[in-house]
């Protein structure tokens, strides 16, 4: 494996210094060897004096946006400053395990994709405090283990944003996050990416992110999910790819032969017209 390759870990974050520890202290233990950290706050700078204290041993550098600009800006700003080959998502409160880059980086070698993801896991916590940053894990499990298939993608995403590692010759070519969107924002992102490689799967876990344990269905937001998926399946129509009839017919003999169940009749269903007219049912 080549270690001279950069590899940039991206960290967007908002005036909680405790909680991004969480993605530091991961960071601290990862086994590839040429790593930089870019730790972007989205706000007032809250965090920089935390990071040249306690993490001095780290390669970080540290940026701040001095006033709320929202995810997608900032993860762009993110982006601008990053000097490695490959670029890889963290979201504060979520973690990689000690091997995640390196085994990502070898799934990119080995196949010589543009992109390689793993599994990552999710964990339903509920926090006691949060100056120390402490929570109890009330459940784990996997969500999404899906091997790469672009009928899929383009229909609904299944790659937590930390799960992915890209190279930079993407990102130069077909550019990052859409400023308009602040949900959804990676599923546009690695739908574009799709269109230029495919993406390397490594079917082990490499990573955990976090959610609450006890989710509050809001309307606002499911209405702004809502919004965005249209919004993002009007940008698709924009978007081309080229697959020939052979790779057409693997990713669908794959959902047939993954569906074949209960499911399978509505979920071809789902795709077909997905494919025909943009709809999604």
């Amino acid at each position: 494996m080549d270690n001279e390759a950069l590899v940039s870990v991206i960290i967007r974050t908002c005036n909680r210094p405790e909680v991004l520890k969480t993605a530091l202290n991961s960071l601290r233990l990862q086994t590839y060897p040429n790593i930089e950290i870019i730790v972007v706050e989205d706000g007032e700078n809250q965090s920089e004096k935390m990071i040249k204290s306690q993490y001095s041993d780290l390669k970080i550098r540290y940026f701040c946006m001095g006033k709320k600009a929202g995810r997608t800006k900032t993860g762009n700003y993110a982006l601008k400053q990053a000097k490695g080959e490959y670029f890889n998502f963290l979201d504060d409160d979520d973690a990689f395990y000690s091997n995640h880059i390196e085994e990502l980086m070898k799934a990119i070698n080995k196949s010589h994709n543009l992109a390689a993801y793993s599994i990552a896991e999710e964990s339903q916590i509920k926090v006691v405090s949060s100056n120390p940053y402490k929570f109890i894990e009330k459940r784990k499990f996997i969500r999404y283990a899906q091997p790469f298939n672009r009928i899929l993608l383009f229909h609904s995403n299944y790659i937590p944003i930390q799960s992915i590692l890209f190279s930079r010759k993407l990102y130069d070519k077909l550019g990052g996050f859409d400023e308009s969107l602040e949900v959804l924002e990676d599923w546009d992102v690695w739908a574009r990416y799709a269109t230029m490689t495919e993406f390397a799967f490594v079917p082990i876990v490499t990573s955990v992110y976090y959610v609450p344990a006890v989710r509050n269905k809001k309307q606002k937001r499911v209405n702004e999910l809502h919004v965005a998926e249209y919004y993002i399946q009007k940008k698709f129509e924009n978007y081309q790819v080229t697959m020939n009839v052979g790779q057409i017919y693997s990713d669908m003999e794959y959902v047939i032969k993954k569906y074949k169940t209960g499911q399978m009749i509505r979920y071809l269903r789902m795709i077909w017209n997905f494919i025909l007219y943009g709809e999604k049912i």
